[in-house]
This record gives C-alpha cells, sequence and structure tokens, in this order.
C-alpha cells in the first residue's frame, strides 16, 4: 500500500481522468441518440463517413436519373397521343380515297372530296407542328440547334454578341452581311436572306455602354444579342461591320437523350429518334397527294396505306421504348431503397446499443464522483494529525 501524500493525490487524479472519459462518452452517446446518427463527424469514424457519403451520393444520382426517365416518359406519351390522332386522320383521307376511286362518283363529286381530303392533310402538319414538350418539337424530324463552329459566337470578343437562339430555324450555313458605317445587319443561308435596320439603337455605330441590342431575325428564326461594354456576360462591344463574313451554322437533330446515370456510357444514357409525322415529310410522302381524278385517288389509296403503316410503325417503335423506361423506373426505385438501406445501417445509431452505453457512462460517472470522496480520506487523516 503505497503512502499518503499530501502535494498528488494519485487516487483522486486517476478518478478524475475516469470521469472525464465517462462524461466525454455520456456526451457522444447523447448526440447520437439526439440525432439519430452515428457518425456525426469524421472524427466518428472516417470509414464508415467515407462510405455513406459515397452511397448518399449515388443515391442522389439515381433518383434524379429517375426523374429523367420519368419525364422522358411523359414527353413519348405527349408524342404518342398526337401520332394517334394523325393515324386517325390518315385513315379518314384513306376512307375519302377509297369514295373517289369508285366510278360511282364523277369528277365534280370527287372534287368535292377532295376539299375536305386537303383539309385533312394540312391538318396532318398542324398537329405534328404544334406537338411540343417544353419547347421541342416532337414529330417535325428534329429541332435546331447552334454548332460550336460558328464564327460570330466562337469570336464574341471580336462580334460584340453575347446571346445567339436558334429558334425553328433550318439547318444550314448562316453568313452575315455588315457594312462598317450602315447600320443595317444581313444574314442568309443562300436561300433566304433578311435584312435589320438598327440604327436607332446605335450611337454613331457602337452599341452604348451598358446596353444590348438584340437583333430578331424572324423569318430566319434566329436572334442575335448585340452588346456594348460593361453587360454582364458580354465578352465584347459590337461596333457595324464587326458580323461582316461571320457564320452560324446550324445543326437539326431527331435523336432524344435520356441520362439516367451519371456517366455518358450506354448504361447511363440512351437516345431515341422521333421520324418526321408531318404530311410533307419523307416518312409519309403526302405532300402531292390528291383525289380529284380517279387515277389519283387509286394512287392515293396505295400511298395512305403506307403512310398509315409508317405512323403504327413509330408508334410501335415509341410504345415499345415506354415499357422499357417502366421497367427502369421500377428497377431504379428498387435500387434506391436498397442503397438507402444501407446507408441507414453505415450512418444511423443503433438505439438499443447507444442507450446501453449512456446508461453505463451515466453509472460509472456517478460511482467516480461518489468514490472521489473516498480519495480524499487520506488527506484529513495526515490533517487530522496535525489538529
Amino acid at each position: 500500500m503505497s503512502p499518503a501524500r499530501i502535494n498528488h493525490n494519485a487516487h483522486l487524479t486517476e478518478i478524475h481522468r475516469n470521469l472525464a472519459a465517462h462524461s466525454a462518452g455520456s456526451s457522444r452517446e447523447i448526440g447520437q441518440l439526439s440525432s439519430g446518427v452515428r457518425v456525426n463527424r469524421a472524427s466518428d469514424d472516417p470509414a464508415s463517413l467515407d462510405l455513406a457519403d459515397g452511397i448518399r451520393s449515388e443515391v442522389r444520382t439515381i433518383a434524379e436519373g429517375s426523374r429523367n426517365i420519368q419525364q422522358t416518359f411523359s414527353l413519348l406519351q405527349v408524342a404518342e397521343g398526337s401520332l394517334n390522332k394523325i393515324a386517325d386522320i390518315v385513315r379518314r383521307m384513306q376512307g375519302l380515297a377509297m369514295q373517289a376511286a369508285s366510278s360511282v362518283f364523277n369528277n365534280q363529286d370527287r372534287l368535292n372530296i377532295n376539299s375536305e381530303f386537303a383539309h385533312l392533310r394540312k391538318e396532318i402538319d398542324r398537329t405534328a407542328g404544334s406537338t411540343t414538350y417544353n419547347g421541342r418539337k416532337l414529330l417535325t424530324g428534329g429541332n435546331t440547334s447552334l454548332n460550336l463552329v460558328s464564327t460570330a459566337a466562337a469570336e464574341a470578343a471580336t462580334t460584340g454578341t453575347s446571346e445567339i437562339l436558334v429558334n425553328d430555324a433550318s439547318a444550314g450555313t448562316y453568313t452575315f452581311v455588315d457594312n462598317p458605317g450602315v447600320d443595317r445587319i444581313s444574314l442568309g443561308n443562300g436561300v433566304q436572306t433578311q435584312t435589320l435596320n438598327i440604327s436607332e439603337h446605335l450611337e454613331e455605330g457602337v452599341v452604348p455602354d451598358g446596353e444590348h441590342v438584340v437583333a430578331h431575325f424572324g423569318r430566319l428564326g434566329i436572334s442575335v444579342t448585340l452588346t456594348g461594354t460593361g453587360v454582364r456576360g458580354a465578352a465584347g462591344q459590337y461596333s457595324t461591320g464587326d458580323l461582316d463574313g461571320h457564320t452560324l451554322v446550324v445543326d437539326e437533330s431527331d435523336s432524344l437523350t435520356l441520362q439516367a446515370g451519371p456517366s455518358e456510357t450506354s448504361n447511363d444514357m440512351s437516345r431515341i429518334g422521333i421520324s418526321d409525322m408531318r404530311a410533307v415529310g419523307a416518312n409519309l410522302n403526302l405532300a402531292d397527294i390528291s383525289i380529284v381524278t380517279l387515277n389519283d385517288a387509286r394512287n392515293a389509296v396505295d400511298r395512305l396505306s403506307t403512310a398509315l403503316t409508317a405512323v403504327t410503325s413509330e408508334r410501335n417503335r415509341l410504345g415499345a421504348f415506354q415499357n422499357r423506361l417502366q421497367l427502369s423506373i421500377a428497377s431504379s426505385e428498387s435500387v434506391i431503397e436498397r442503397m438507402q438501406s444501407t446507408e441507414s445501417e453505415v450512418r444511423e445509431v443503433d438505439m438499443a446499443r447507444s442507450i446501453t452505453n449512456l446508461s453505463r457512462n451515466q453509472i460509472l460517472s456517478q460511482m467516480a464522483t461518489s468514490i472521489a470522496v473516498e480519495a480524499d480520506a487520506d488527506i484529513d487523516r495526515i490533517l487530522s494529525l496535525l489538529s
């Protein structure tokens, strides 16, 4: 047995150390129980935190991909609904052609029948052109976008452009004619050209500082924003002549991209194209069809049968892809459910174990506090000898 000492009470020091450890353990367990999370800080369990954060990131990616799939499914439903109406129109045209192909009707009767026939053909084009989803046309064979090789955009610091929008513009290369000192800009693709007078927006041939001018080539479906200095996002200032000879390259694509995962592999990305379903398009090929004569009507019957087959095939193709999307949504939901369960097992606290540890630490803290009184007994005895 070690002798009693006054300057150093080894027993009390040991009790203090244990009491601090029990108090820290109680605080840790209380924090876990109050938050429901075992890993609140990286110091709690670095490996588990890294694993749990990785799983959470994957869950969010898959969940966003699942939403993309659902939105694509909705888009295809819109397209399929319009295709159904187009099929009904083609069937009606087929019925009119069958009537006109009969010798019972004369040419005057066929002219009367052809009046409805022509309007139905226009209705196919109107339906295809008005079928959109979030501004994207679905049944006209694709949408247009600006190619990065467009010098008017790539050399914005020189041309003074800040934004170029292409809406319903025909695919091709457009060239600017912009003579210095002349406040007019022309843009054309060799087939159609439009000239704009922007003199009222310029000061001595230059866009004023802090301002911008939108040159809207409505007939071409192109808008170009010209900027002055100090405009946010602007790389340069426009003055007359800056755009002369520069080009805009407009691309057309009928493919829809479905991003279901974080990578660009076939597992995470799918593409599907929707064909041009206009009457004037190559798929239906009904632009020059009529039933004004007996021979025209008989030829129209065959061409309408081919057009109806094209519409039906397109609907079937889109329907098959929708079925795939439904399975993909169900699969994603199942994966998310299991990954969230795994993250919960890694990150969240075991309530029973944590409560047990808390009770243990509290009991030990109480015991250490009580024993601390006994640790002072040796000091009391020494002091009693001095009295």
